[in-house]
């Protein structure tokens, strides 16, 4: 294919050869003279009309944008990005954000270009990539006294050494944020929120329940964001809640989360919250209701080739039986889990969990210790604390029942001497 083809004349060109006439390719997505304008090039589609474009020609989008002679000019480049950004396809939008940065313009911010790159470098798990880039706009920001960039890009920090398990250094940086909104003489109560939440998270992380929640709901009593972001504050308040205890105010927040469900478009979304909020009543008489939902989930993401989400699932209704003491089904759902996770992910610690419980109620003590100690590490790699020592409580526990006190003691005084020892690395005094 001629790699000097427009935008639009390469969608003309892969059209024609799959025998689509503009009216079928416009139809439910646009008019066709607006197809006809994007092919001449005299019009530029959004990121969701070229998305729908690229899905009824039946080619992937990276293809579709492959060796384009995008002679767009650079703010359509720019919106095109954000537009990426804002649909949650992040992955496309880096090259696009990284164009932008190796040949700046005097029309497009580049402090916006960067934060925008380090939030997707961030929800793809490279936190590490995106710390440069919020420090020039940290720099860039207090150089010229802008507090709300400032703000954005502290609260990015936080959020991205708390990625790397650095909790003092994302607390530092979020607690930097909220002393500047402090300062500032209107405090915006959106930029507050988002404090507020990075800060609760941070909490959620090293076992701090009680701070989270009461963060999480200041947070709640600012936030006049939208459904998804208000949900999934919910939904954490709701899971906080329920870590302490505390089930009717979990009940109150699921059942608020709940009400928004129907109102997301994101189907993804919605899968997701679905599935926390089926842990979250899972302790109900209804057990078996659990896992019937979260099986159909589980084969769906499997039927779309979502192996990390299926397996996950899977995990989940492993723990579900066996808490409800069902070892031969939950062993089962557990291995599932195995074949499709990748044996360092973070739900492989629950994973081994399932499978110590399941060989410690076979009296088989041996594989139960190996899989306890598989699930410590895990855990403690991923600083899941909490877990952590849910999983040493349960050792215990089993040794206790099997008449072995003194190592049930040594146990937990050793799980408690590597907690102080892992929190005092990252600057939490316990």
């Amino acid at each position: 294919m001629n790699t000097h083809l427009s935008l639009g004349q390469k969608i003309k060109q892969i059209r024609m050869k799959k025998g689509v006439t503009q009216i079928e390719l416009a139809r439910g997505l646009c008019t066709p003279s607006m197809i006809s304008q994007i092919e001449s090039d005299r019009a530029r589609p959004s990121y969701k009309i070229l998305f729908a474009i690229s899905e009824r020609l039946d080619v992937p989008l990276e293809h579709l944008l492959k060796d384009v002679n995008l002679d767009l000019e650079h703010t359509s480049k720019f919106k095109m990005a954000i537009s990426m950004v804002r649909a949650g396809e992040y992955q496309t939008a880096i090259p696009f954000l990284q164009e932008l940065l190796d040949q700046p313009q005097a029309r497009i911010p580049t402090v916006q270009v960067r934060l925008e790159l380090a939030n997707c470098l961030l929800k793809m798990g490279f936190a590490t990539d995106a710390i440069p880039h919020l420090n020039d706009v940290q720099g860039w920001a207090s150089a010229r006294q802008d507090h709300s960039i400032l703000v954005t890009s502290l609260i990015q920090i936080g959020l991205a050494y708390k990625q790397k398990n650095e909790y003092s250094v994302a607390l530092f940086h979020v607690q930097r944020a909220l002393d500047v909104l402090e300062k500032m003489e209107e405090i915006e109560p959106v930029l507050r929120a988002k404090a507020l939440t990075a800060l609760a998270s941070i909490y959620e992380e090293t076992g701090m329940a009680t701070d989270a929640a009461r963060s999480y709901e200041e947070a709640l009593l600012l936030n006049r964001g939208g459904i998804e972001e208000r949900g999934a504050t919910f939904l954490r308040l709701a899971e906080t809640y329920h870590r302490i205890k505390n089930y009717e105010k979990a009940d109150e927040y699921a059942t608020k989360a709940f009400t928004l469900i129907d109102e997301l478009l994101h189907l993804e979304q919605q899968q997701e919250w679905k599935h926390r909020l089926v842990m979250l009543n899972r302790k109900r008489e209804n057990w078996k209701g659990s896992i019937t939902d979260l099986l159909s989930m589980a084969e769906g993401y499997e039927a779309e080739g979502k192996k990390e989400k299926a397996g996950i699932v899977y995990t989940d209704i492993a723990l579900i039986c066996s808490e409800n003491d069902e070892l031969d089904e939950s062993w089962a759902f557990a291995e599932k889990a195995r074949m499709l996770l990748p044996p360092t992910h973070p739900a492989m610690g629950r994973v081994h969990r399932v499978l110590a419980f399941v060989y410690w109620g076979r009296n088989d003590a041996d594989r139960g210790q190996k899989h306890f100690e598989n699930a410590a590490i895990i855990l403690e790699r991923h600083g899941k604390f909490t877990e952590l020592e849910a999983v040493t409580l349960q050792m215990c526990h089993h040794l206790k029942q099997t008449g072995q006190h003194n190592e049930a003691f040594t146990r937990l005084e050793q799980f408690h001497t590597l907690m102080k020892k892992r929190m005092a690395q990252r600057g939490i005094v316990l």
